[in-house]
This record gives structure tokens, C-alpha cells and sequence, in this order.
């Protein structure tokens, strides 16, 4: 994986890291939970096949949950799954737009007790709290990945920059072998 820093007006801390592999898509995923703390909110923007959920496996093991655990909540909209730090994942992909959320429990979804990751944030980016970490995933080639991160708000500026630090830290995982499986 690779890291290169980026600069944003709306957000200081951006940086791009490139993927070479599901592997690497989940490890990446790990590194930023080890960083998450409860009242974190991840929102992930990215087509359909990604790496989203990939992502969020690892996320969750770096939360210590069992990433064989994770789906995508597609069809559901949100699943929660205990850990150190209990883990709501939300999909907005079926969400109209931020108005489509109210009828949710925000309190529930954004609890300052909890970390909150939403698939498809861009759809619900109106409900999204000011202080959030924004991660947009994009193709590459096959088997890469094109992934940014910008903090939005000091707590995530914070997060994006002890991301960053975890991630330059790590040695890059060379890209798989065997067909690619560019999960969402």
C-alpha cells in the first residue's frame, strides 16, 4: 500500500492510500479500528464492489469483533456487533437522501458509547454529524484500490492523522495472486 499526503480546505488532514488486494483492503480496515474510540463516526463513499464491506471486516477486527461476522446490511440498512467498542454499521445505499434517515434514532445510530460506520455516507451526508472521518474508495485497476481519507472536525482530523501514522508504519502487502474479489 502506498500513502501520499493531499491537502483540502474543508478538511487538513486528507491523504490517499492505494489497496493491492482484498488482504490489504481488510488490513487497512484493521489499522483504522485499532484507532476508532467510542463516538467515532466513518462515513465510507464508493461504487458498488469498491471494497466498502471488505473494509469494514477489517474495521472490525481492529474493534476485536470477528469479521467473519460483518455483511452488508444492504437490505436491512443497519446492523450493530459487540466488541470493546460495540460497532452499528449502516448502509445508506437505499436511503433517498438525509431526510430519509429522520425516522431513524439518531441518538441510537450516533451514540457517543459506540462506533458508527455508514456505506453509501454520501447518500445520508445531511444527518451526518459536523466531526466525521470520510473515506471515498475508488477502482484503480482489478485488483487496486484508490482510497482517501479526510477528517471533517477535530476529533476525525485526529483519527485521520493516527490512521495515516498506522498505515506509513506498515510494511505494503504484495498483490494477490489469485482472481480478485473486490467485495463492497
Amino acid at each position: 500500500m502506498a500513502v501520499s499526503g493531499r491537502s483540502s480546505q474543508k478538511a487538513s488532514s486528507t491523504f490517499e492510500l492505494v489497496s493491492k488486494s482484498v488482504e490489504d483492503t481488510q488490513r487497512l480496515g484493521e489499522q483504522l479500528g485499532s484507532c476508532l474510540a467510542a463516538g467515532d463516526v466513518v462515513g465510507l463513499i464508493g461504487e458498488l464492489g469498491s471494497g466498502k464491506t471488505t473494509f469494514i471486516q477489517g474495521l472490525a477486527k481492529g474493534l476485536g469483533i470477528d469479521p467473519g461476522l460483518v455483511r452488508s446490511p444492504t437490505f436491512i440498512l443497519m446492523r450493530e456487533y459487540p466488541g470493546r467498542v460495540p460497532l452499528i454499521h449502516m448502509d445508506g445505499y437505499r436511503l433517498d437522501d438525509a431526510t430519509s434517515v429522520s425516522w431513524l434514532d439518531v441518538d441510537w445510530v450516533f451514540s457517543p458509547k459506540k462506533v458508527t460506520v455508514i456505506e453509501w455516507a454520501d447518500r445520508c451526508a445531511g444527518a451526518l454529524p459536523e466531526d466525521h472521518l470520510e473515506l471515498h474508495f475508488r477502482y484503480r485497476t482489478t485488483n487496486q484500490r484508490l482510497m482517501s481519507a479526510a477528517g471533517h472536525g477535530p476529533r476525525s482530523r485526529e483519527l485521520a492523522e493516527a490512521f495515516k501514522k498506522a498505515v506509513g508504519s506498515q510494511p505494503a502487502v504484495e498483490e494477490s495472486s489469485g482472481d480478485a474479489r473486490p467485495g463492497d
